[in-house]
């Protein structure tokens, strides 16, 4: 997590900015939904809907499509620059540390397709989004708490099932993707034997025998890379399916007090509109999970060194 850390703090201007505007992005939407309900409620009272507050959610939406394309924009801006700073701090160690100078080509470049390359493409893709829907999450519940409690505790119990299942399977998922990097490390450590001790291999005639060893670590390879992509879909459509129980209780649960009398319908379809901002983060969560600690541990096996800065 060192390097994670440094990284992260050599673009902090950027990361708080990125921070700052997603965080202002989810209390419009908030905002936007709290009113949303007061309409509902007055069109199910009969009161009218008033000039005023038509015109108050005009500019909210007018906001929260301006603060989605900002957030949008500096978070792609600022996650490119992180991974920037990853790939050139790799670069640099290799030119500049005596331990990258006596690294051998094979562990070098196995570095580079294997950790450097998921690691470059996490923060690329999925790191800063990540992080966005973890605030939303967070804050999508407090509002949803303050608005009803008993409606949320019902909404937030079958969640508990979600949690067990993601714990179970972010482990699976993380081992397998390790085993398939140490797969590939071992196709570029043959293939980088081959060529560098060409000469003796052909004293020996031992081309065949290499050419069966790298048949054997692609066959490894593929193994592996499918079993990957396999448990992913499996374990994926799961959590797809889960991710729908919070709904179906919200839905019971929300409709009854709303029958009874006990919440608005304005109120019911704000958790209607908002519950997708948790669910859909749960059901994300294992494979954000397991890409997560993935890319730590590729972290780990790299060492940089940043820009007038000593090496990891």
């Amino acid at each position: 997590m060192s390097v994670l850390g440094r990284i992260l703090k050599a673009n902090r201007g950027w990361v708080t900015f990125a921070l700052l505007i997603s965080l202002l992005a989810n209390v419009s939407q908030l905002v936007y939904a709290h009113f949303v309900g007061i309409l509902v409620n007055r069109i199910v009272a009969g009161s009218g809907i008033i000039a005023e507050l038509v015109l108050l959610l005009l500019l909210l939406i007018l906001t929260l499509a301006s603060l989605n394309y900002l957030d949008q924009m500096v978070g792609n801006y600022t996650a490119e620059k992180t991974s920037h700073t990853l790939r050139m701090g790799y670069m640099r160690f290799l030119l500049e540390s005596p331990k990258g100078a006596t690294m051998s080509a094979d562990q070098a470049m196995s570095t580079v397709q294997g950790e450097l390359a998921l690691s470059s493409d996490f923060f690329s893709n999925s790191f800063f989004f990540n992080i966005s829907m973890v605030i939303t999450c967070i804050l999508v519940l407090i509002f949803l708490f303050i608005e009803n409690a008993l409606l949320s505790l019902a909404f937030l119990i079958p969640t508990l099932l979600i949690l067990i299942y993601v714990a179970f399977s972010g482990s699976k998922l993380a081992k397998i993707t390790k085993a398939t990097l140490a797969a590939k490390r071992r196709m570029n450590r043959t293939v980088f034997s081959a060529v560098t001790n060409h000469p003796v291999i052909s004293v020996f005639d031992a081309g065949a025998f290499l050419e069966e060893k790298y048949d054997q670590d692609i066959k490894a390879w593929e193994k592996s890379f499918r079993k990957d992509e396999q448990l992913h879909a499996v374990l994926n459509s799961i959590s797809g399916l889960l991710s729908k129980v919070p709904l179906l209780c919200l839905f019971l649960v929300g409709g009854y007090m709303v029958i009874s009398g006990t919440i608005t319908l304005g109120t019911f379809i704000v958790f209607l509109n908002l519950q997708n901002n948790v669910t859909g983060l749960l059901m994300n969560t294992p494979t954000f999970l397991a890409h997560f600690r993935t890319f730590t541990s590729n972290l780990k096996r790299i060492d940089i060194i940043l820009e007038g800065g000593p090496h990891a």
